[in-house]
Order: structure tokens, then sequence, then C-alpha cells
């Protein structure tokens, strides 16, 4: 699937109020509105014709809501998702070439503020400092938005076509992942998120496109590619502690357990993102633990590390709607639900 147009975590429900526009027990219809606490949410990118829709698991009801979004429709191609404080934040690309929007949404789905057009097709997010950066593919630059007015602040130049994004502390780390025909990259650059400026430089292998952090505060980023590399970088020093080569792919989506040295991410050969893989990070052994069913495309991935949970995301063709699937540690199916078109991003809520 395209990175032009393409972006989730975990927790439980806590019902206040629900206001219902039809629903049932396993899969209310949409809007459904909800005062949150634990549980994941969910977002698809949708296509031109199906808007994105974002969806909520209560692990506390067991019960998924395939569209809490209760401001109309969210627009063309929604891809980022963090959330931060008590707020959701969601870009959407917009147009190709054109510029997106942010928005800020309450936990319930409500978007509180919108901002103005910026950017060309905004991607990925992250908060540092009261701030949010998200990166710009085709404008290789990243833009900072105050995270409290949603106001256009700079915008920084980095490496050709950024896409991923990730906040450690007071450092912004962005994946350079090259043109489709074009300019390549294979570097990390490094924000300093007190003066806004591109500080450091970080050389991995070609197209890094995954980013997370270990919970010894180490960056992981994942390249995919003939090499399929995950490299363990120093956040203080940028040098390259480790290098990991998975014989079985790499895609994306690293998602790390904090209580133990295990990290998860999508892989398949050939790009084909047909299984998740546990990579050990002290035997540097990596495992399939999830096989993908024929016709499926994982598309997006999270592990709950409190709830010892592995969320798997499946696009399928990005023409119909695709799943969510559930599976526990012992990685067994427990659950499976409809999401909309692309479910591209996972973020979890802990309370």
């Amino acid at each position: 699937m395209n990175n032009t147009f393409k972006f989730l975590t975990l927790g439980a429900l806590v019902v206040i109020s629900i206001y219902f526009f039809g629903c049932s027990s396993n899969n209310p219809l949409v809007p459904v509105r909800i005062i949150s606490t634990k549980g994941a949410y969910i977002l698809s990118e949708g296509t031109m014709s199906s808007p994105g829709k974002l969806s909520f698991y209560s692990s506390v009801k067991d019960t998924f809501y395939q569209s809490i979004y209760s401001n109309g429709v969210l627009g063309l191609y929604p891809d980022g998702m963090i959330f931060s404080g008590d707020n959701l934040f969601i870009t959407e690309q917009g147009n190709f070439g054109g510029p997106g929007e942010l928005h800020k949404l309450d936990t319930n789905g409500a978007v509180t503020l919108s901002s103005n057009p910026f950017g060309t097709n905004p991607y990925s997010a992250a908060v540092a400092n009261n701030k949010i950066y998200v990166t710009n593919g085709p404008a290789s630059a990243v833009s900072v938005l105050d995270a409290n007015s949603l106001s256009l602040i700079k915008t920084i130049n980095v490496g050709v076509y950024p896409q991923e994004i990730l906040a450690i502390g007071s450092k912004v780390f962005v994946a350079n992942q090259s043109l489709f025909s074009g300019g390549q990259d294979s570097t990390i650059s490094v924000i300093d998120a007190v003066h806004d400026s591109v500080v450091a430089t970080i050389v991995v292998r070609k197209n890094p496109s995954s980013l997370a952090v270990t919970s010894d505060g180490k960056l992981l980023v994942g390249c995919p590619g003939p090499s399929n590399i995950i490299y363990k970088i120093d956040v203080s020093s940028y040098s390259k502690l480790d290098s990991m080569t998975s014989n079985e792919g790499f895609i994306s989506d690293i998602s790390v357990d904090i209580n133990s040295t295990a990290v998860y991410f999508i892989g398949g050969l050939n790009f084909s993102g047909d299984r998740i893989i546990k990579l050990d990070l002290s035997s540097k052994t990596f495992t399939t633990i999830i096989n993908a069913n024929s016709g499926s495309t994982f598309y997006g991935y999270c592990f709950d590390s409190d709830n010892k949970k592995h969320y798997v995301l499946d696009a399928f063709n990005f023409s119909v709607d695709g799943k969510a699937y559930i599976y526990d540690i012992s990685n067994t199916l427990q659950r499976t639900f409809s999401t909309g078109v692309g479910p591209r991003r996972v973020v979890i809520r802990k309370d």
C-alpha cells in the first residue's frame, strides 16, 4: 500500500453516559458516545469513497465500538494517531500534494479543536515539550504545532520523505523513508524539541520504516528490504549499539514489551505483511508467532504489555472493511472485530 496515503493503543471502559445511534452488543453502529478509560483506539485510513474511521475496544466490557468519531466523518486519509494527557491527536493527510489538518479529540472521540490546513500530506505525529511534531513526506519536512492551540510554530527541513516519528524526552527522531521514485534516504533526523532544530543525523539502512523505544530507553529502528535490519541506538551519543537481521522479513510497527526483552513487529518476505515476528533482544533470535490467513495483509500492530495482548490489524485488499484481531500471549486468537477500510494504527489507553 502506498505510504503516501496511510495511521492506535489500549484501555478499558467505564460508561458514564452513552448516546446510541443504533447498536448491538458486539458491534455498535455509528456513532457511539462513550466515556472511556481502559481500551484500544483503532484508526482506519479509509479511501476516497469510504472515509476513515475511529474505533474503540473496551477491554472492561469486551465490546467493540466500530465508530466513535462524533463530529461527522473523518476527512481524507487519517493516518497518524497519538494519545497524550487526556487527548487523542489525529492527522488527516488530505489530497495528494496538498495540505492536511491535525485534530484534537477527547477520549470519547469528539473533536475539541482542529488546526488550520498546514504542510503537505501530514502523516505521523509525536509530542514533545508541549508541541506536536508532524511529518510531511512529500515536503521532506516536519511541522511543529502548539499542543494547546494547534497553531503552526515552525517547519523544519529533514531528510527525504519522512514518515514515522517518535519523541524520547526532549528529542524527536524522524525516519526518512525515501521517495517511491526519486530521492533515496537511509537516515534518522534528530530534532531538539527545545530549539526546534536538527542536531544530528543517524545513518542506518535504506528506508527506515519503524521506530520504538526499549524499556531501558534505547531507540529501535527497523529497516526493511534485502537486509531486514533492526538497529539499537543510544539516544545520547547516537551510536549504533547493535544490529539484528531478520531472515523472516521486516515490514513495520515495532512494539516493545516493557516487562521483558521481547519486541514484536509486522514481518514478511517481499513486503508481504503476512506474519507477526518476535525478537528477543537478549538472545537476538527471531520467531514467527502469528501467521496471516490467505488473502490477509497485516497493516497495523501493537502489543499491550500490561495485559499481554497482541492487536493485529488486517487490511485485506484495502477496499473492504478490515479486521482487528486480539491474540493472547500464547498467540491464540481470542476476538475478531470489523473496522473501517485500511485499519492502520492501534493506540493503547491504560487508564
